[in-house]
């Protein structure tokens, strides 16, 4: 992919992107009589919580039923965000290489000289 596609398309996932996974889990709730105490199979869920860290610390946010789409969508772009990352990066680093090679043959045919 180009330079400009992979800047184009990263200024369209940063718009939406979360930092972040995906997980899903069932819970016991806080009522101790609830038979999810007892029961795993009447554990509560599974319900969607995104999962990311802050201050060195794993932090977890409950994801409502209603947008768990967002959220999906929000997280793969934070995905696509690393991969065009990286792409970038691979690019630059090609680009880097070439600029010092040249560099390098210039130095050494005004040292032949």
């Amino acid at each position: 992919m180009s330079r400009k596609a992979l800047l184009n398309e990263l200024a369209r996932v940063t718009s939406i992107m979360v930092q972040g996974g995906l997980s899903s889990t069932t819970r016991t709730c806080g009522k101790p009589q609830c038979p999810c105490h007892t029961d795993r199979a009447r554990r509560h869920g599974p319900n969607l919580y995104l999962t990311y860290r802050a201050d060195n610390k794993g932090q977890s946010l409950y994801v409502p039923p209603e947008h768990a789409a967002k959220a999906k969508a929000a997280q793969f772009a934070w995905s696509r965000y690393w991969e065009i990352g990286c792409e970038l990066a691979a690019l630059n680093r090609g680009r880097m290489s070439r600029e010092w090679k040249r560099s390098k043959a210039t130095a050494t045919g005004s040292k032949t000289s």
